[in-house]
């Protein structure tokens, strides 16, 4: 009796217990974990996803919604891809995963207003390791990580503006990830929807053996921010254009910007990889990194940026694009990287580009220099290669001042110029000692031009790409005072040496325009491409220096013309693309020096100062000669220093 008094009471209790839990518990179709259920979420309801979910499908109906709690943010997946939360019926893995907010701030530019971006990822990492609360980590994959290695991580995407893993503070290494994002990101100045991102000075973040493919409108691949250090190691990179919203309106606003300004002679809507921010570093190693458009290795909205290719390839895939942009100050390095690109090798607006061989010992002096933490072995695999650009368009591209270096085996081949200043000061040193080449098959070395970028039209307080090119059809205006044999700060200056080039230099800066619209560009690629407020005119001289080189080919002053005299976005590859007609500088001095070097005259050239050193010459082809008038007086040619009016003329013997 008193045994089965006892068995009656424990069982009575647990009976109890069991039903008091299952009246606690959440309904079948919340529990976290429940495989098997189903949830409809009908027209005219909302579901306030409180916690995160597994089903095994959902039905989201027209006019139903899903939502989070506030200062939270709600995630679908399916078998472990995010997916965007749209009406619809999802079955299979279907997972609702409730994360705390990371909202992003993006300071706004030119008085726009600052945006905040809630930022979504698969994995994010602060100095304490993966933050499980702001991680969507049915999207990560079977990842791990130890000792500040992430391994395994499998992400896919086919919603937008969702980002892959976000690193923001501490020292990590991302082993072979796989990232697939598709469909378009939010804003790539500010990496909102980026596949790997880096952020903060005290973030060091190594890429080794990754995969990751964009397509979507600004989804970028990689970004590095706010003086992150990066490092991306034998790694495979492609971003693909994606389809624009519907009511999008093409702009150079930052932050609202989601296709390349047609002002630059491009096209495209994804660039490959951002680096942001000052002093921010990205280096990549023996990687491949191709974009399909807009650009390959972009920096943006920054100063003082370190942005280093060793061994890569950098590619356009299709039929527009850049390289590289360098900006703010940037130094944009090759060492013995492969550049081939539809557009341009590199723009240059305020920033530096560097190309030379992966020597040994350059690549151990970048090793400590940019703390890439290679070892021997690593450093011993990296074999010595030249950097080569090979463009559908044009080798390098001014739109504001900076400096270009062209070292060891170096070659630059391009369709068009090979160096094509547009209304800025630069500064080219080539130096071919170890056969550094210039090959441009339209047998332009140096093209120096106004700015043809007409600028945007502000419209509702949007900076809208609407604006329309016009040619000069005058004669430009001489500028009173401007020294047309000096070297002004503001000038074109190159120095070519031991090296041999075919090929001519043309001087078409008219320098009667303003700026604005059309003049000096005083932002990033995405800002206003004008200079501001009108600034007084100012000419540009093209000084030349050949030291123990040869140079074949016409140096002049000319003026040039575009194909057309109206162009638009329709006929944006017509920007940059001129005609020369060689006469009297006016506003664009040409100045040579010869220093034991020998120039072989192909055409008449128009001088305003010429200097011709001891064991120096000048010539023409065989049956030419070549004659020289200085202020309309003939002069023999002798080394001496010359200034004023020069016209060097080749004629028949």
């Amino acid at each position: 009796m008193h045994w089965n008094r006892r068995y009656f009471h424990v069982t009575a209790l647990c009976v109890m217990a069991l039903a008091l839990a299952v009246a606690a518990a959440p309904s079948h179709a919340d529990a976290q974990g429940a495989t098997g259920s189903s949830r409809v979420v009908a027209s005219g309801t909302n579901w306030l996803v409180d916690h995160s979910t597994q089903l095994a499908s959902l039905t989201l109906a027209q006019g139903g919604q899903l939502s989070a709690p506030e200062e939270h943010s709600l995630t679908l997946t399916v078998n472990g891809a995010e997916t965007a939360i749209r009406p619809g019926t999802y079955a299979g893995k279907v997972v609702l995963t409730v994360t705390d907010s990371n909202i992003v701030r993006f300071a706004g530019m030119g008085g726009s207003p600052d945006l905040l971006h809630p930022f979504r990822e698969a994995l994010f990492l602060d100095r304490s390791g993966v933050v499980t609360g702001k991680s969507v980590l049915p999207a990560a994959g079977a990842y791990t990580l130890k000792d500040g290695i992430l391994s395994g991580a499998r992400i896919k995407s086919v919603g937008e503006n969702f980002n892959g893993i976000y690193v923001t503070g501490g020292t990590y290494t991302i082993k072979d990830a796989n990232v697939d994002l598709t469909g378009n990101g939010g804003n790539d100045f500010a990496g909102f929807g980026a596949g790997i991102m880096a952020t903060g000075k005290d973030t060091t973040l190594i890429v080794d053996r990754a995969r990751i493919r964009t397509h979507g409108a600004v989804r970028t691949a990689i970004v590095a921010d706010k003086g992150s250090h990066l490092i991306v190691k034998d790694s495979d990179i492609l971003a693909r254009n994606g389809t624009l919203p519907a009511d999008y309106v093409s702009n150079v606003t930052p932050g609202q910007m989601k296709d390349v300004p047609w002002m630059l002679g491009l096209a495209g809507n994804c660039r490959a990889t951002n680096l942001l921010g000052d002093n921010t570093t990205a280096t990549y190693i023996n990687s491949a990194i191709a974009a399909e458009g807009w650009g390959v290795l972009s920096v943006d909205s920054s100063t003082n940026t370190k942005l280093t290719a060793i061994n890569s390839t950098i590619t356009i895939t299709g039929r527009s694009g850049y390289g590289s942009y360098s900006i703010g100050n940037a130094l944009n390095s090759f060492y013995g990287s492969a550049l081939k690109v539809a557009s341009y090798g590199v723009i240059i607006t305020g920033g530096n580009a560097l190309f030379a061989a992966s020597t040994p010992a350059r690549i151990a002096k970048l090793n400590t220099d940019l703390h890439l933490g290679l070892t021997a072995a690593e450093l011993k695999a990296l074999p010595q290669r030249p950097t080569t650009v090979d463009s559908g368009r044009f080798g390098v591209m001014w739109h504001g001042p900076g400096t270009v270096k062209v070292l060891d085996d170096t070659v630059i081949k391009a369709q068009k110029t090979i160096f094509l200043v547009k209304g800025a000061s630069a500064d080219i040193n080539v130096d071919g000692a170890r056969g550094a080449q210039l090959n441009s098959k339209s047998g332009v070395i140096i093209q120096l031009i106004d700015n043809d970028d007409p600028g945007p039209v502000m419209v509702s307080g949007t900076q809208v790409n609407k604006g329309v090119y016009h040619e000069s059809k005058s004669p430009p205006a001489r500028i009173k005072g401007f020294d047309l044999a000096a070297a002004h700060g503001t000038d074109v200056t190159a120095t070519f040496a031991n090296i041999n080039i075919r090929g001519d230099f043309y001087n078409a800066f008219r320098g009667d325009t303003k700026g604005g619209p059309g003049g000096p560009p005083s932002g990033p690629p995405g800002g206003p491409p004008g200079g501001g407020p009108g600034k007084a005119p100012a000419g540009k001289n093209l000084v030349l220096a050949f030291e123990h080189s040869g140079v074949a080919g016409v140096i002049t002053a000319s003026s040039a013309r575009h194909a057309k005299d109206t162009i638009t976005a329709a006929d944006y590859q017509l920007l940059g693309d001129v005609t020369n007609t060689a006469g009297a500088a006016i506003n664009n001095g040409v100045s040579v020096t010869l220093k034991q070097s020998t120039w072989t005259l192909t055409g008449n050239s128009y001088l305003t100062a010429l200097n011709i050193g001891e064991g120096s010459a000048l010539g023409a082809p065989p049956g030419f000669r070549v004659a020289m008038s200085v202020d309309d007086r003939i002069e023999p040619i002798k080394p001496g220093m010359y200034r004023g009016r020069i016209v060097l003329t080749v004629s028949k013997t």
